[in-house]
């Protein structure tokens, strides 16, 4: 079968020798074999009979009792005549079944054939057997043959040295690009199908319109205008050859003499640009640079601008959002959206989970970890079952320093990956497709050096604060160093998206090292395992996750055990909605923190133990049955969540950076972070969102969870207060997106707390203006409904939406197409005056229409202000309130989280 590679700007590596792709391990007996060099000299005769494609050579070369008819067959559609060069490696081999010990074996090798500018890759099984004397010519004999999987059209790209075209108003339109060369030279690389690849040179306009109103906004963040406009005097385009003539007017180019200077340059621009996308790493099959050709409807143009430099636009059909605009200097994502087709095919909204051919059921991981070296052996059992019509390859995420040394099948024996290089991805071929609701398992050996995540949007963003002037950078204090490895860094074999899965990790650390991680600590462990030499002892973990969990992480440091506490959890009340997976009655909690830490963590498991009590009486449930808390020194405070743990930050007692100022940082409520971290285990963990766009699902609810807590520890007093920064950060980062962008806020100029003023704090206090609209009974009871419907799945604002309005009973989607999908803020109008026992509110909204919640306040003679909640949703709204008392003035209430402008008329 023909492997489809999922790739449009990154290269790809094939298997090189060793173990970047290939199943390796030869056992001792087959090692002697191997060195006799009986089985090579048969290798050998294979790639010069692929060579020539002689057909009859290959019959004479296999056993008398092969099956002549699979043989012929095998010949016919592998050994194509015509080849220059031909290479057959051996990659693994098993002992084959029903041969005697040393005379037959199951060999995997890779043959590379290529022809004048092409090539193709195949993967072939060849099960051979002894037939001859040791040492012989023909001493072995192929007894059957299979091709597993193969790379077709692989073509070495070259500029033509023999043509130039001069264009003139020569106009390249894809979707919302346009590319306009006024004046200057195009050279081309051709293959037989046609042409591939231009490189334009001259003065040339580049104009990227979006057509989605966001991405304007975040072009226009990038460059002033809603609308790219850039010159430039080089571009490197990639398309289909059967695009080509659709895509350049022939009329506006024409043939001339070559230009001995302008070919070097070309040839420069193209060697540089071309290795970028579609590039093919044979490894040691081939030296030479080899390209797949791009599929129809995907497009690549690197446009070197003199503005913004390189500039990549890509429209790919692999993609859920298949335009891009790159800044490839930066690393960012100007753009990024769905085509009108894309839209067409599948509307506004998708899941990621419905993008991929396979569900991870199980994760059993074995990992010995060396955080001095930063390095990990792994060796990872995935239980998967295929969601396809029919599935043929696989792509599993891990990290491109991770070498795959083995990919085994229980089902299908050895099988044979290939390796994306630069996207942490490797494509997995399988032998024959597989049906829907087929289950495979793989077993995938791996090893190499691994850097620990980086602190993630979680941690506010050291970079942005600094030191006092004068004083030693308190950056390079010395703190107890941490290793963690989670969801940001692909330490082990995983789903291109998170997947719920169960899991098992066995862990061996150093033994004066500590880990915590997710799942549930099995009793018995650590155990200490010692060595030869004591430096060299180590400790084993062992940790089960029976609850589903979306990705797996751990933390190496030195910890000792500050408390545990069982908390246990009052009676649950009956309930409609039955939860996925496992219930508990109780949660058993921990503190694990860093030796000098232990101070700081007083009193810590005693408000861990109040939060879990009181986020479970919000929905009635606490996901898994144990969560620790591990407290580590850092620069800065912050966190990270996976399932069962969460890391807190602990700053330095040293440090002196200022992060007083950011959107995440509550003064009066030094708890906010063990809040929110914890918050986590219900909101982006239990419930999970199905792509970046949802992300607001955690880190929002998150906020907001940990805002309620902030209410019930601290009184209204602190919650109001936490209410105002929420909304006054929200508002003052409102025009850089809308809380949909997800990630994206903030990325294009690498500020993160733009990020958490809209995903974290406007998303708060959106739920927070839905509740007041909606009322205290409805909003809490949607939101437990909304929790236990969707326990354990990806969701997003449209499942949420739902469940609410079917709890109210109003329509609320004008509701979240304001307030998550836009960047607007209401702007309100409002006059009051005196009716005798009652005082009118007339409130008049200007430009776009909002559903928001207004707080006024009543300021009576001789009594205590009073509050009051009007709901406006219209063009102009009346409110008519009986007066307490003697009314002094009536003021708008802005600690109330309402994300408006407000004048008085």
């Amino acid at each position: 079968m023909k492997v489809r590679v999922p790739i449009v700007l990154l290269a790809v590596m094939l298997g090189a020798r060793g173990s970047v792709a290939g199943v390796t391990g030869v056992s001792g007996d087959a090692a002697q074999v191997q060195e006799s060099g009986g089985i090579r000299l048969l290798l050998d005769r294979i790639e010069r009979i692929a060579q020539t494609g002689d057909a009859a050579a290959y019959l004479a070369i296999v056993t008398e009792s092969a099956s002549r008819d699979r043989a012929r067959d095998f010949a016919g559609t592998e050994l194509m005549p015509g080849a220059s060069r031909v290479v057959v490696l051996e990659r693994d081999r098993g002992r084959l079944t029903g041969s005697p010990p040393g005379d037959g074996y199951r060999l995997m090798v890779d043959m590379f054939a290529e022809s004048a500018e092409s090539a193709r890759v195949a993967t072939w099984r060849l099960d051979v057997q002894r037939v001859g004397e040791p040492g012989g010519d023909r001493e072995w004999a192929i007894a059957d043959q299979e091709r597993v999987s193969s790379v077709e059209d692989l073509y070495r790209l070259v500029l033509n040295p023999t043509v130039q075209f001069t264009a003139r108003n020569l106009h390249i339109a894809v979707e919302d690009v346009d590319l306009t060369l006024e004046d200057g030279s195009v050279f081309v690389a051709d293959v037989d199908q046609g042409v591939t690849a231009l490189v334009l040179l001259g003065r040339g306009t580049m104009n990227f319109h979006p057509t989605p109103d966001t991405e304007k906004g975040q072009v226009k963040i990038f460059c002033g205008r809603e609308a790219l406009d850039a010159r430039f005097e080089v571009a490197f385009i990639r398309l289909n050859p059967g695009e080509f003539e659709a895509t350049v007017d022939p009329s506006r180019v024409t043939a001339r003499a070559v230009d001995p200077r302008e070919l070097r340059l070309a040839q420069d621009v193209f060697r540089e640009e071309s290795s970028k996308t579609f590039g093919v790493d044979l490894g040691d099959l081939s030296g030479d640079a080899w390209s797949l050709l791009p599929s129809p409807g995907d497009f690549v143009a690197e446009v070197r601008t003199r503005r913004f430099e390189t500039l990549t636009y890509v429209k790919s059909g692999t993609e859920a959002e298949d335009i891009t605009l790159f800044d490839r200097k930066r690393h960012r994502n100007i753009a990024a959206y769905a085509s009108r087709e894309r839209l067409a095919e599948r509307g506004r909204f998708y899941n990621e989970d419905h993008l991929v051919d396979y569900d991870i059921l199980n994760y059993d991981i074995d990992v010995t970890a060396t955080p001095a070296r930063q390095w990990i052996d792994g060796f990872a059992r995935l239980r998967l079952k295929v969601r396809a019509n029919a599935l043929s390859t696989l792509a599993l995420r891990l990290a491109d320093t991770l070498a795959v040394q083995s990919i085994v099948s229980e089902e299908h024996g050895h099988l044979f990956g290939i390796r994306v290089t630069n996207q942490n991805l490797v494509v997995v071929n399988l032998p024959t497709a597989l049906p829907r609701d087929a289950v495979i398992t793989l077993a995938i050996g791996y090893a190499g050096r691994l850097e620990p995540q980086t602190p993630d949007r979680e941690a506010l963003g050291l970079g942005q604060y600094a030191a006092p002037a004068g004083q030693a950078d308190p950056r390079v204090a010395k703190r107890e160093p941490s290793s963690l490895y989670s969801s940001r860094n692909a330490w082990y074999p995983q789903g291109p998206v998170s997947d719920y899965a169960t899991a098992t990790i066995r862990l061996s650390v150093p033994a004066e090292v500590d880990c915590v991680a997710s799942g549930s600590l099995q009793p018995g462990f650590p155990v200490l395992v010692p060595a030869t030499d004591p430096a060299g002892n180590r400790k084993v973990y062992l940790f089960k996750a029976l609850q589903p969990v979306r990705y797996l992480g751990f933390i190496m440091s030195r910890f000792t055990r500050a408390d545990t506490v069982t908390v246990v959890f009052p009676p649950a009340a009956e309930d409609d909605v039955p939860l996925a997976g496992l219930a508990f009655s109780s949660v058993s909690l921990s503190v694990e923190v860093n030796p000098s830490q232990e101070r700081a963590a007083r009193g810590l498991i005693e408000r861990a133990a109040d939060i879990a009590l009181f986020y479970q009486s919000l929905v009635g449930d606490f996901p898994y049955p144990d969560f620790t808390v591990a407290l580590i020194e850092s620069d800065l405070p912050g966190g990270h969540s996976p399932a069962y743990f969460a890391a807190l930050n602990q700053p330095l007692p040293t440090s002196d950076l200022v992060w007083n100022t950011d959107p995440a940082a509550f003064s009066g409520f030094p708890d906010f972070f063990i809040a929110h971290e914890m918050a986590h285990q219900w909101w982006g963990q239990a419930v999970g969102w199905k792509n970046y766009h949802e992300q607001w699902i955690s880190e929002g609810f998150a906020q907001y969870f940990a805002t309620l807590y902030a209410q019930h520890a601290l009184g209204d007093e602190r919650f109001s207060a936490v209410l105002k920064q929420l909304s006054r950060t929200a508002v003052q980062a409102s025009d850089q997106g809308p809380v949909f962008l997800g990630y994206r806020l903030g990325h294009i100029r690498g500020d993160s707390r733009v990020f958490r003023s809209l995903v974290y704090n406007k998303g708060a206090a959106v739920l927070h203006m839905l509740r007041r609209l909606m009322g205290d009974e409805p909003f809490f009871r949607g939101l437990r409904r909304f929790y236990r419907e969707s326990r354990f799945q990806k969701v997003g604002t449209d499942e949420f939406r739902a469940v609410m309005q079917r709890e109210t009973g109003l329509p609320l989607d004008r509701f979240f197409e304001r307030w998550i999908y836009g960047s607007t803020l209401p702007r309100l109008k409002y006059t009051w005056r005196l009716d005798g026992t009652d005082v009118l509110v007339h409130i008049e909204q200007i430009g776009d229409l909002f559903d928001v919640p207004l707080t006024v306040t009543l300021q009576y003679l001789n009594q205590k202000p009073v509050d009051v909640v009007i709901p406006v949703t219209e063009r102009t709204t009346d409110a008519r309130i009986p007066l307490a008392g003697t009314l002094r003035r009536l003021e708008i209430n802005d600690a109330d989280g309402t994300l408006a402008k407000t004048t008085k008329g």
